[in-house]
């Protein structure tokens, strides 16, 4: 069984992906090419220090 911090921390990931497809769908529909979809690696993928 996991334990409501792993529950936690899986629920972030998913959230952090999601929000990821959300981002770069929104490129997709924009003019703003790979810049963009850089910016949602960095702002919903890359690990905080």
């Amino acid at each position: 069984m996991t334990n409501a911090r792993d529950q936690l921390e899986s629920k972030e990931g998913l959230d952090a992906i999601d929000s990821y497809f959300e981002c770069v769908t929104a490129c997709s529909l924009s003019d703003e090419g790979i810049e963009c979809t850089t910016q949602c690696v960095e702002t919903h993928l890359k690990e905080e220090s």
